[in-house]
């Protein structure tokens, strides 16, 4: 412990002892201020005169202030708690004054260092937008900070004192004094709330649950544990990531389906899994609004849904949604009234089907695509604790915006679908009547090549009719083409599938190209393991996907190019191939090769562009794939596979004849 300060005075305050422990303190050496007045060391008058008073109360015998700033030969600032005594002569008058000091500086310093801490987090904690709380070891509330009163709504003065329970969600209770027990227990000091959990829940006093996110941690005073947390109400962040993943799955499961039906029931079961407890769908259709889609959360009422999807609409009377279909604008109900039901109610048992399902709020929306109104979107809340606020309504337009998009490309993929359906009608009912009309065209050529002889004028004539007939035969080729494109689209191709070797195919229908080939100044080989098995296939069909695949490959390689044609096994399957030197395909045309009436180059007469649209309908039709690789400058090939006859082994010889020289 420091030495005490130890002064003597005469009564007119000059001094006249100095221990060692002042000269340290002061920085003054005794010789320095032997007979000087006290006060006088001192840089400022104020210093003498505090000095002057404090010895005048001394001699007077009254108490003197419990400590005293005294200012050092630097300048620096010292607290003394000063004790004094007096000495007296026998006629009472003062002889000597004697000071006892003791420098608490650093005390002083730690004090005003301690209520300089605890008014700052005294502002902090006051201030603070967070909730700030305190608990003891028994989880009563000792500090409870304005942010804490805005976040749950209890005033301090009703919950000081009071269990945190007071503060959790009923169900979260028991485990959050599990988890307190446990980290009263454990070494940590510190840590964040909600470890053991995605979130955290609090409770306002209104009875409102809110998910948090807080940190807590724990200081021991003496044999007292005391635990503080920081909680952040995050209601509004929970909600924008909630809105944003409904969103981002509004827009996923509405690509999966161009089916209108289909769309409109998805948008309406997307609604209520997320913003309503009804949802309706109010669309128009041909100048009428109809009522297409009614939707309840709950399964049990979906007899009531049922119900008011089939109430007739009387667009001259007002409805729940006609104020949207009036201005195009969205709608906001927060307080649903009996008064405004039956402003709406199209009919006494209409209303009735409007009051069983309960409307607390409901949100209207127009579904505008591309600036044309396609419906209305209804949205219904029929829980009393929750009314639709404007955020809501945001959330809503969203939903309608994409919604709208969804139905409109829905409405434009019917509509394509119709016409295709209509024109297919019309292409299988002209085919199917030209037929007569070339037959009879074919029997007045047969006849004429029969009557006419051959010599002279004749030979002219006879020439004539070859080609008439085979314009006859190319027209009923385009004709059967024109037919399978409708039996595709319509009910599927016929197939009468049987065990077909590999070989026995590829030797059937090369030799129908050899010619063709030759004369284009093209070699046509083929190129079969030794051994294949017999695949399930319909032959006749086989042989036309070979022989538009084959027609291809002679019409666009160039002379001197090579077409391969070839099979191997893959798995359970015989893959096909047939492969050109041609130009090749570049690669954003590969995608459409098999569409109807697709052609690389739309001015090019030579095809109707369904060859290859009608060779993936039969592929597919025996359970088979179709595909082409192509390299531009190098060539194509084309691939399609069929299913291994099942129950035999893979024996099949190829035939020598049908290895050609390479």
């Amino acid at each position: 412990m420091r030495e005490p300060l130890v002064v003597v005075l005469d009564p007119d305050g000059r001094i006249l002892l100095w221990n060692r422990a002042c000269s340290e303190v002061s920085g003054y050496d005794f010789e320095e201020v032997r007979g000087r007045k006290a006060g006088e060391l001192k840089p400022s008058s104020e210093g003498a005169e505090t000095t002057r008073r404090m010895l005048a109360q001394i001699l007077s015998g009254k108490p003197i202030p419990p400590e005293s700033l005294v200012v050092t030969k630097e300048g620096e600032h010292r607290w003394i708690a000063w004790s004094a005594q007096v000495s007296r002569l026998p006629d009472g008058r003062p002889e000597f004054i004697y000071l006892v000091g003791v420098d608490r500086t650093g005390a002083k310093l730690a004090e005003e260092a301690l209520r300089t801490s605890e008014a700052t987090f005294a502002g902090i904690v006051s201030i603070a937008l967070d909730a700030i709380i305190s608990v003891d070891g028994e989880q009563h509330i000792v500090i409870y900070n304005e942010g804490a009163e805005s976040i749950f709504g209890w005033r301090r003065d009703e919950v000081l004192g009071k269990p945190l329970d007071l503060l959790i969600p009923a169900r979260f209770r028991d485990i959050h004094r599990k988890h307190m027990h446990e980290f009263a227990a454990g070494p940590e000091r510190s840590r964040r709330m909600g470890e053991h959990r995605p979130s955290i829940f609090g409770l306002r006093k209104n009875g409102q649950e809110f998910p948090a996110e807080a940190a807590i941690s724990k200081m021991e005073v003496g044999e007292k544990v005391f635990f503080n947390v920081v909680l952040r109400d995050i209601t509004y962040r929970a909600r924008l990531e909630r809105n944003q993943r409904f969103l981002a799955e509004v827009g996923t499961v509405l690509s999966t389906t161009l089916d209108y039906q289909e769309v409109l029931t998805l948008i309406a079961q997307l609604a209520v899994r997320f913003l309503a407890d009804t949802c309706i769908l109010d669309l128009e259709e041909e100048g009428l609004v109809r009522r297409l889609r009614v939707v309840h959360r709950d399964p049990a009422r979906m007899q009531l849904a049922t119900a008011l999807e089939h109430v007739p609409l009387d667009r001259s009377r007002p409805s729940l949604d006609s104020q949207v279909f009036e201005t195009k604008r969205p709608m906001l109900v927060t307080n649903v009234s009996a008064e405004f039901l039956q402003s709406v109610a199209q009919g006494p048992e209409h209303l009735e089907l409007l009051r069983q399902l309960h409307p607390a709020s409901l949100m209207g929306f127009p579904l505008l695509a591309h600036g044309r109104l396609l419906g209305v979107l209804l949205l219904v809340s029929s829980n009393p604790h929750c009314h639709y606020e404007p955020e809501d309504l945001r959330l809503g337009e969203e939903l309608a915006h994409r919604a709208a998009l969804a139905v409109d490309n829905a409405r434009l993929y019917r509509a394509a679908q119709q016409a295709i359906a209509a024109r297919d009608e019309v292409l299988g009912i002209v085919a199917h009547d030209l037929r007569n009309p070339l037959h009879a065209v074919g029997l007045a050529a047969a006849s004429l090549r029969h009557k006419v002889p051959q010599d002279g004028m004749g030979r002219a004539i006879h020439k004539t009719g070859e080609s008439i007939q085979r314009c006859i035969d190319q027209a009923n080729r385009l004709i059967e083409d024109l037919l399978d494109v409708a039996r595709i689209e319509q009910q599927g191709l016929h197939i009468e599938r049987g065990r077909v070797a590999p070989g026995e195919l590829m030797a059937e229908v090369t030799p129908l190209f050899t010619a063709a080939a030759s004369n284009a100044s093209l070699e046509l080989w083929t190129e079969l393991p030794e051994m294949l098995p017999q695949v399930m296939a319909d032959r006749d069909r086989i042989l036309q996907v070979f022989s538009n695949l084959l027609g291809n490959a002679v019409k666009f390689t160039p002379p001197g190019g090579r077409i391969r044609v070839g099979a191997e096994l893959r798995d359970s399957e015989v893959c096909f191939l047939v492969a050109d030197t041609g130009k090749g395909i570049a690669p954003a045309h590969l995608s459409r090769l098999f569409d109807r009436f697709w052609k690389e180059r739309p001015t090019d007469r030579r095809g109707a562009g369904l060859g290859l649209y009608i060779a993936k309908g039969i592929i597919e039709a025996h359970g088979g794939r179709i595909w082409a690789e192509s390299t531009l400058g190098q060539g194509t090939t084309f691939f399609f596979t069929l299913p291994i006859a099942p129950g035999i082994e893979r024996n099949e010889k190829v035939p020598a004849s049908m290895r050609a020289p390479r």
